[in-house]
């Protein structure tokens, strides 16, 4: 099987809105991984329509990627994680989350928001944006 990354929300949002960087990353990333998003990032980018034609965006923007969905171990690891580093690192509920299906899945994961993800322990976390060399 292929390794797969998981795609952090706010590099989907730039990819949709043509931004150069996130365009560049994801062609790079098509090429050399399984792309994965968490069900988190799905809900949190359907949260952002406001229109019939905002939600028929968001479905061709995810339509070729894996959805992970949340699992108990996915769960119990994303607990692990906020119990943590809530303190000490400010760790938000969707980024455990999102993480931990990283983490879980055995996959990489890539953010343009290096400073949410870069104390988590086991995420194996890529530099944003990619270059191809």
């Amino acid at each position: 099987m292929a390794l797969s990354v998981v795609i952090d929300t706010d590099i989907l949002i730039d990819f949709g809105l043509d931004k150069k960087d996130a365009v560049e990353t994801m062609s790079i990333l098509e090429e050399k991984y399984q792309l994965t998003i968490s069900v988190i990032t799905a809900m949190e980018l359907y949260s952002g329509c406001r229109s019939k034609r905002d939600l028929k965006k968001v479905e061709a923007l995810i339509e070729d990627l894996r959805i992970q969905f949340v699992s108990k171990p996915i769960s119990e690891r994303a607990f692990e994680l906020m119990k943590k580093f809530r303190s000490s690192h400010g760790a938000e509920i969707n980024d455990t989350l999102i993480a931990a299906t990283a983490i879980e899945s055995n996959a990489k994961m890539i953010s343009q928001n290096q400073k949410h993800y870069k104390f988590l322990p086991d995420l194996d976390l890529l530099e944003y944006p990619l270059s191809d060399v």
